[in-house]
């Protein structure tokens, strides 16, 4: 089994509970670490429980499950029976989603720092067996649920790695993986006596000789993000100040400049995107989520393409030790 490598989904977009166990599994017969599902037009705890019934040793999560859907109760309890079925291989993460999703939803996100940091710290102390008692008294969870934090920005990053088992950011470059390394320090230093923090990264992944090809392609499958504000200051913070300008007059894919697209992805030829992988564990990321193109034929030839991949940095544990 491939350590190190997992594979983000949005089986939200169309796909039927047959392909979500289907795609599990040739994940798994790949050799890929772990799989993860978005929040889109799904519930991704029960996606990540479908996930884990479908297959023996691939770990999944949840990449990530919006805080404002459920209360921190009802997380825990559905963590917690997840680990429990799927032998310890599940992995909780964590975030606040987009001012637009949930505005849709008619939630109000008025303090997302605040509020992801009182919710997972409520968790936590679920899973703990901490509590007031409902019909009965609470109980521990049996089996170890590892918290991750989607983070973007310094301080979110510092505000995860101070109560998280690992972050869960997107759309960073390796130079910003980099810059990363102290706010994830400063925030663990005052985490007390945990286990070394660990760095995920969602990388949309685009493979294909034809780059021109695969960088429209890329558009096509980023656009959406470009409306979000949350990555439109994530973009002007990088370094891509044009781009996050054009985002903000909702220019759309088109917004995409060369030059971000390169940053933030793997693109091009299978060769060039393997070294490109490699250049992001060498800056520090130790595990990461290849974010598959949007569709079950998009996941497939993203699996197919990394099916070899083995490399692994030794000595780290990506489970964690939250129960």
């Amino acid at each position: 089994m491939t350590n190190g490598l997992g594979l983000a989904v949005i089986p939200g977009a169309g796909w039927t509970a047959s392909d979500i166990r289907t795609i599990s599994r040739e994940a798994e017969d790949a050799g890929f670490d772990s799989i993860f599902t978005t929040e889109v037009n799904n519930d991704a705890l029960a996606t990540a429980q479908l996930m884990g019934s479908a297959t023996r040793h691939i770990r999944v999560g949840t990449w990530t499950a919006n805080i404002y859907l459920r209360h921190p109760y009802v997380c825990a309890q559905g963590a917690a029976l997840i680990a429990e079925a799927t032998n310890g291989r599940f992995m909780l993460g964590l975030g606040v989603s987009h001012q637009p999703v949930n505005a849709a939803l008619a939630i109000d996100m008025a303090k997302p720092s605040d509020d992801i940091r009182t919710y997972v710290d409520s968790v936590r102390n679920w899973l703990r067996g901490e509590g007031p008692p409902t019909h009965l008294p609470q109980q521990p969870a049996r089996i170890s649920v590892p918290i991750y934090v989607a983070a973007l920005t310094s301080r979110t990053v510092e505000q995860a790695a101070e109560r998280a088992d690992g972050i869960m950011p997107i759309f960073w470059s390796p130079d910003r993986v980099k810059s990363s390394r102290s706010w994830c320090n400063r925030g663990r230093a005052r985490a007390g006596q945990r286990e070394p923090l660990i760095v995920t990264l969602g990388i949309p992944t685009f493979v294909g000789n034809d780059v021109e090809q695969q960088r429209e392609i890329a558009r096509q499958s980023l656009g959406l993000y470009t409306f979000f504000p949350f990555f439109q200051r994530l973009f002007r913070a990088s370094g891509f100040a044009h781009e996050a300008d054009q985002m903000e007059r909702r220019a759309g894919p088109s917004a995409l400049s060369d030059a971000l697209l390169d940053s933030i992805c793997l693109l091009g030829s299978i060769e060039h995107c393997r070294e490109r992988l490699a250049e992001y564990r060498q800056a520090g990321v130790d595990l990461p989520i290849l974010m598959a193109p949007i569709g079950v034929d998009g996941a497939r030839a993203v699996i197919d393409a990394f099916s070899i991949e083995t490399d692994v940095r030794p000595g780290r544990t990506l489970a964690g030790t939250t129960s």
